[in-house]
């Protein structure tokens, strides 16, 4: 395939299924005058998703002296400037961008596979969990951004096929790079979200973002942001918390694949000889984050610890939102799993709320209705264990902000379990009121809040 003019290869008309090239002619091709991105037309296609068409394409994104990178983009379908939304997608299988590593994957299926793409693979190597995302997945997983007319670009990190801590720095910024000159898209309204490893690609993807198409906001679900500290936090703080040897195996087993990307970029461990992690620190990172960012981290979290997202939010100052899911009792780490938490998991459907009103609130039009997805039930139980929280004088000042947003006027909450509808300011507004015994309304539910919670 030959490189297209951004402005050509995004006008094309779509077809009903992803053409992926092979034999077939390629569509006319022109380098883009104004930038160094080459950005290549892989195949166009269209999903359906809530009940609706989305046409998608496939492209492949490369700067000078660096790898391709892989995006899924949706461009808004109406004329004129939208708000746009990059998701990090660092495990996601791709299998049409047409290299070699990523047929071999593929030919593999869903599962636990050798580690064997590099960099520096041996014999002892942990494996790595593989799973395929098709384009028409990609789409049910974007509806609720597409449903309200943002373009969507998904940046793949492709985790499996090797690469190395720079390479999936170099993905997030091909992909604002793409965004800072693709037609459609209202660049003083982007958002950037991710989790985990995605979490962190995220953060550094605005970090590093040109002025064209810097994210006007974030969110960042249990990031790693420090590499220095998380391999700190792996040869001292592990062995300090967990005595038990099975569980200490456990944990270097799984973390190998991720140190070995790490060494792969700073040269090895902290310290040695030749290493540098001047550019993977929250020193480095914090100055750099000129935009808000929402970041949910939980304090029992064992794969990346909460001492994280503390002291980057310490660095950072007020553009960095951090709400803790937090315990009362101190964990058993001997006991406690390889996870991102145990609230992580009951209140994942929550979670998913709080991500999706914050970047629809801030990248929303003032007089458009947003469509917020919640289910009731874990909502009101979040809530709980917050008030409780607050009955034994634990800091719950993060949770007034986050509600402030959900009764937001535009908001219109969603069921996803009954499919009913209610204004997000009255469900608020009722919610505080039954748990906390107030009498708000939904005329000032947000005034309330800006004093923070009720006592």
């Amino acid at each position: 395939m030959r490189t297209l003019l951004l402005t050509l290869c995004l006008g094309l008309s779509l077809t009903s299924s992803p053409s992926l090239g092979g034999d077939e002619a390629p569509p006319p091709s022109l380098l883009d005058p104004v930038s160094t991105l080459s950005v290549t037309l892989l195949g166009t296609g269209q999903a359906e998703a809530g009940g609706q068409v989305w046409h998608y394409q496939l492209l492949r994104l490369q700067e000078p002296g660096k790898v391709p990178t892989y995006a899924q983009w949706f461009p808004p379908r109406n004329p004129g400037l939208w708000p746009t939304l990059m998701l990090a997608r660092p495990y996601d299988g791709i299998s049409w961008s047409g290299e070699a590593v990523d047929a071999k994957w593929a030919a593999r299926g869903p599962g636990i596979h050798p580690d064997d793409s590099e960099p520096h693979h041996h014999a002892g190597s942990s494996p790595i969990a593989y799973s395929l995302t098709t384009p028409e997945q990609l789409a049910s997983e974007a509806f609720i951004y597409l449903l309200h007319d943002f373009g969507v670009l998904a940046v793949y990190g492709r985790f499996y096929a090797g690469g190395n801590l720079q390479n999936d720095r170099d993905d997030m910024h091909a992909g604002m790079r793409f965004l800072a000159q693709a037609p459609g898209v209202d660049r003083s309204r982007i958002g950037v979200f991710g989790g985990s490893w995605g979490g962190f690609e995220a953060l550094y993807a605005a970090a590093d973002a040109p002025a064209a198409s810097r994210p006007k906001v974030g969110v960042a679900l249990y990031p790693l942001s420090d590499f220095a500290r998380q391999l700190d936090y792996l040869s001292n703080v592990v062995p300090s918390r967990v005595t038990d040897p099975a569980v200490r195996a456990r944990y270097a087993s799984f973390f190998e694949p991720y140190s070995r990307r790490i060494f792969a970029t700073t040269g090895g461990p902290p310290g040695a000889p030749g290493t540098d992690y001047s550019r993977w620190t929250r020193e480095h990172l914090a100055p750099r984050l000129d935009m808000p960012f929402l970041v949910i981290h939980e304090d029992w979290d064992t794969l990346v610890p909460v001492e994280q997202t503390r002291t980057l939010a310490a660095q950072a100052g007020p553009r960095l939102s951090p709400l803790y899911f937090e315990h009362l009792a101190a964990p058993d780490w001997n006991t406690a799993a390889l996870s991102h938490g145990p609230l992580m998991e009951q209140y994942v459907l929550t979670v998913g709320t709080l991500s999706v009103g914050h970047l629809l609130t801030n990248l929303g039009s003032p007089a458009q209705l947003l469509f917020v997805p919640y289910v009731e039930s874990s909502l009101v139980s979040w809530l709980w264990e917050v008030r409780v929280l607050q009955w034994y004088g634990r800091d719950v000042s993060a949770v007034a902000p986050r509600l402030r947003e959900l009764a937001d006027a535009r908001v219109v909450f969603y069921e996803l379990n009954t499919g009913g509808a209610v204004f997000g300011a009255d469900w608020v507004a009722a919610a505080v009121n039954a748990l906390w015994g107030t009498q708000y309304t939904s005329a000032n539910i947000r005034e309330a809040l800006a004093g923070g919670l009720p006592h």
